[in-house]
């Protein structure tokens, strides 16, 4: 799921990166991509790609909109190569009315969750993991101005935001040496 941006490493080499999204004008700007598709998931959940042919699958700020995520799910495994992982990420920041009421009226540890019970909704993928980054605590940093400190703490400067990922493998997670 993407847009004109695909939060991914700069650093890294990719093969090839497929894009989804919602606006063609959008994914058209996005220079990390190699190809891209629009689709409403919440109106279809088929996905026109291969069976095993992706390394791996992002999700990135949009799984709070899935209406059918289950089937979504079901097809991002139908999608990967074995020991490919799946990664779902997110924050607290949403369009309220676009969420679904589950994620709307769940705090950050039942959203982390509903999303870890989708994985397990879907037979084959590993135990899913979780990675929390949040926000540095109210108190300023070594060597922080006090401008900068207030500024973190109502939120206008990075960092500000808590960080989730939840991920999973398929049917086996690949040790890498």
């Amino acid at each position: 799921m993407s847009s004109w941006i695909s939060h991914l490493p700069k650093e890294v080499v990719y093969k090839r990166v497929v894009g989804h999204g919602l606006n063609a004008q959008e994914l058209a700007k996005n220079p990390c991509l190699d190809y891209f598709f629009v689709k409403d998931l919440n109106q279809d959940q088929k996905l026109e790609l291969g069976d095993s042919s992706f390394d791996a699958v992002l999700c990135t700020v949009s799984v709070q909109y899935l209406q059918q995520p289950e089937k979504v799910f079901a097809e991002v495994f139908r999608v990967l190569r074995p020991g490919g992982m799946f990664m779902v990420s997110f924050s607290n920041r949403m369009f309220y009315e676009k969420a679904i009421g589950a994620w709307r009226d769940g705090t950050a540890y039942s959203r982390v969750q509903l999303v870890v019970q989708y994985f397990q909704c879907i037979e084959g993928f590993t135990q899913p993991e979780i990675i929390r980054k949040l926000p540095a605590t109210g108190k300023a940093q070594d060597g922080e101005s006090p401008f900068s400190w207030f500024m973190r703490l109502v939120g206008l400067m990075s960092g500000a935001d808590p960080f989730y990922a939840v991920l999973a493998y398929k049917n086996f997670k690949p040790v890498h040496e």
